[in-house]
């Protein structure tokens, strides 16, 4: 069970830096698209889903992206918050490894309780499989925003920021 726990543990750490990383990527898409040497401040703080909400506004509107440049980035935004669910059911579960006899092999996956707001508790089974895939797929999908950055609006993630208040 030792061992069954730490695949677990290692999953969900790995889900959660996955997560952190497109995050960083989605605030810093945000910063290009706003185009302003406050753009990191605009987006300091924001959680995912307002980042993507706000990125997908920005892209709409930005004069700099061509029209398959947008249709590209809003191609990405939109497959983020799916991901996103997927991982607060994975990172905000309380996740139980079901029963199992020494004899019996180690299980490839393991049961949530999942609790949303103003819903009840929801049993879900992930396999140990499936927790590497979204780890994955978060980690690509964020290199990929990033590309995105970089082959079309390079020079504003150049661009220097105003993070700190004048010194008095």
């Amino acid at each position: 069970m030792e061992q069954l726990q730490l695949r677990m543990s290692l999953l969900v750490g790995e889900v959660a830096r996955a997560s952190a990383s497109l995050e960083d990527f989605l605030r810093r898409l945000m910063t290009v698209l706003l185009d302003s040497k406050y753009g990191e401040v605009a987006a300091a703080g924001l959680g995912a889903n307002e980042l993507v909400d706000m990125c997908t506004a920005l892209v709409k509107i930005n004069r700099e992206v061509t029209a398959s440049q947008r249709t590209e980035c809003r191609s990405m935004l939109g497959m983020v918050k799916p991901l996103l669910g997927r991982r607060n059911r994975l990172v905000h579960g309380v996740w139980a490894p079901e029963h199992v006899s020494v004899e019996e092999p180690l299980p490839n996956g393991a049961i949530a309780s999942v609790s949303k707001r103003r819903s009840a508790t929801v049993h879900v089974e992930i396999t140990f499989e499936e927790a590497e895939e979204l780890a994955n797929e978060l980690s690509s999908l964020g290199f990929d925003i990033f590309n995105w950055i970089c082959k079309s609006l390079m020079w504003q993630l150049r661009r220097t920021q105003v993070t700190e208040p004048p010194s008095e």
